[in-house]
């Protein structure tokens, strides 16, 4: 009903006769669909009466009304695919007693499991699934109903075990994506330079929504996370959510939406500080009277990176925090812009609270992968829609951060004890944000959209 699968004796010889098949598909009325579309959907979100308000603190239109100065900005941030090292794959055998067992790297066996038995129309007692090594998740393979399910179609349809394999094309453009999203900042200051309100709306499509997951009245808990709940003493803010679905199936993505909404924050946070004419550091530090961890961690990772300290030609920090997952994490990145306009990734400093610690080595190691990922998505990561497909496929046109590229990454552990954190995800919202204040310093010209190059930015 949605696929066209080909079953030979090896990969190659499969693909080769899909490849030759003249398929043509139903387009369903979404053919036209292009990023023009998708723009203006999002940029109506930002304009409209129709926000669900997510969280809200003291006054804030009377502090817009008696703010001596109003700071704007409006942010976007791309569709993103999971590019996991192996693409999707799913093995499944439907045995004449029906029994189904399915080979699966999941990150949810309980909807692996569900999918095959409601795909073979049998009860979930009769199915087995084995969970294999994932080859990458970051989300995707927590959305594993569609490569499960066509593995046991196709083994019923021929009567045999098969072994499913997506190519690197079929996975870039059949992903459950990472949103794309709007967000409009809003920040009123008063005469002494404080931050006294703060206005924040994101325009997007419901993750929960797109998974078939229950959300009231327009709300997703998810779509706003780090903005709904933010840590920064600020007496009167608004947090509001318009939500804006999409054709394209969008899912939970490596830190899920704090990896947007810490970048909207927190380089809007670098524009209100030097609006104001405020160091980018000691105007968080204000902030964070009343969040003791993530003053700690943003106080190390300042001590570690030498903020204040007079820095080589041509080099520029920027800094971030946010909190995600139990842990809070903060970051400074280093870059050195050359003479040609192109900058070069020097350094990423890290510090992380998740509460206790077992293994050193493990905490680093998450560390890495996740700034490695995060700076990929920043500098290069956008899906784009032109007549209703995904544009991209393979590395050529969707492409990774390089070992060349990759800048030196210093992981400090400032754990406070009396939790447990997670570390996979919280290193990488800060990361973008991070690179984007760094650069922000070195041009001064903020930078309200990603990835980077699509403004031009390249790397040395």
């Amino acid at each position: 009903d949605d696929a066209v699968a080909v079953v030979a004796n090896s990969w190659w010889e499969a693909q080769q006769a899909l490849l030759a098949l003249p398929v043509e598909w139903d387009e369903a009325g979404t053919g036209t669909v292009d990023d023009a579309d998708i723009r203006a959907r999002l940029e109506a979100g930002l304009d409209t009466d129709n926000a669900v308000v997510m969280d809200e603190q003291g006054k804030p239109a009377a502090a817009f009304k008696a703010a001596k100065l109003q700071i704007e900005g409006n942010f976007k941030a791309p569709y993103l695919a999971h590019a996991t090292m192996e693409p999707m794959t799913c093995t499944a055998a439907v045995h004449k007693d029906g029994r189904v067992e399915v080979w699966v790297p999941t990150q949810n066996a309980t909807a692996s499991l569900e999918t095959a038995a409601r795909t073979a129309g049998v009860e979930p007692l009769k199915v087995e699934v084995h969970n294999t090594q994932l080859g990458g998740g970051f989300g995707r393979r927590g959305a594993n109903q569609d490569f499960t399910g066509q593995a046991v179609r196709i083994a019923m349809a021929v009567g045999r075990p098969v072994k499913l394999m997506w190519s690197r094309e079929e996975d870039t453009q059949h992903d459950f994506y990472r949103p794309a999203s709007m967000a409009r900042l809003q920040a009123a200051v008063d005469s002494g330079g404080r931050l006294t309100g703060l206005n924040m709306r994101v325009s997007a499509p419901s993750i929960l929504t797109s998974l078939g997951m229950k959300t009231a009245d327009g709300r997703d808990p998810v779509a706003l996370q780090g903005l709904a709940d933010q840590f920064y003493a600020v007496p009167n803010f608004r947090a509001d959510y318009v939500l804006r679905m999409l054709h394209e199936p969008v899912g939970f993505w490596r830190s899920v939406t704090h990896s947007q909404t810490a970048y909207f924050r927190e380089h809007f946070l670098d524009q209100v500080a030097r609006a104001t004419g405020q160091d980018p550091y000691s105007f968080r530090l204000n902030l964070l009277q009343e969040a003791p961890k993530q003053r700690a961690v943003l106080e190390a990772v300042a001590e570690h990176a030498g903020w204040g300290k007079a820095l080589p030609e041509k080099t520029f920090r920027g800094i971030a925090v946010e909190s995600s997952y139990g842990s809070h994490c903060a970051q400074v990145v280093e870059v050195r812009v050359e003479d040609d306009g192109r900058f070069r990734l020097l350094r990423v400093v890290c510090t992380i609270d998740p509460g206790y610690v077992v293994n050193p080595d493990t905490i680093a190691a998450q560390v890495e992968s996740a700034i490695t990922y995060g700076l990929t998505a920043a500098l290069f990561g956008e899906i784009t829609i032109r007549d209703g497909r995904v544009q991209q496929g393979n590395f050529d046109d969707y492409p990774m951060l390089t070992l060349r590229q990759m800048p030196e990454v210093e992981t400090h552990i400032v754990a406070s004890g009396d939790f447990w954190g997670g570390v996979g995800e919280p290193p990488l919202p800060p990361v973008a944000p991070a690179l984007c204040n760094a650069l922000y310093a070195a041009t001064g010209k903020p930078l309200h959209s990603l990835p980077l190059s699509a403004h031009g930015l390249r790397l040395a």
